[in-house]
């Protein structure tokens, strides 16, 4: 297992459910870790993301609205990311391919040469989006997930570390 700074603050099987939650096919009903809020069945004794033991502090009901809100905000800017640099790509790319009209006369060949700069573009914008944007949105979300996670973290448990479970007591 990996040390929890390198570890995501929210398994991947909650992401998946809260993504779920968020477009109204999933309700906010099961039985969570009470530290990660991870999804437990009824017969796990521990969690599998952070190790709590149910029997040091009991499972929760519910996935509290503000890790909902925490999720869909880190969705968002990684989304945004991915956006800008698609949009960016395929604006530069209408401009290369209009400055033939600009400065020259239509011909086939400036018809020609303005689908091909836009497929150019296109296709370079949509590769830079899906490798740099998500690398960096994934970077961002992660970044305000962990921020925002500690302050939910230290204010559920009283300004207690963000950092391992703690046993309720």
């Amino acid at each position: 297992m990996t040390p929890r700074a390198e570890r995501e603050v929210l398994s991947q099987r909650l992401c998946d459910l809260l993504d779920d939650m968020l477009a109204g096919a999933a309700p906010n009903a099961g039985r969570f870790c009470a530290f990660c809020y991870h999804p437990l069945p009824a017969d796990r004794t521990a969690c599998p993301h952070c190790g709590l033991a149910v029997a040091e502090r009991a499972p929760v009901d519910a996935v509290p609205i503000e890790v909902l809100r925490m999720h869909k905000l880190r969705r968002g800017r990684e989304g945004l990311v991915v956006r800008t640099i698609a949009w960016t790509g395929l604006s530069i790319g209408i401009i290369a391919a209009l400055m033939p009209f600009v400065f020259g006369d239509v011909t086939v060949w400036t018809i020609v040469g303005f689908v091909g700069l836009l497929a150019f573009f296109y296709l370079l914008s949509a590769n830079l989006a899906n490798s740099v944007g998500d690398a960096l949105g994934y970077r961002w979300g992660q970044a305000i997930m962990r921020r925002r996670w500690a302050a939910f973290v230290a204010e559920r448990d009283g300004a207690a570390s963000p950092e391992a479970p703690i046993a309720a007591g």
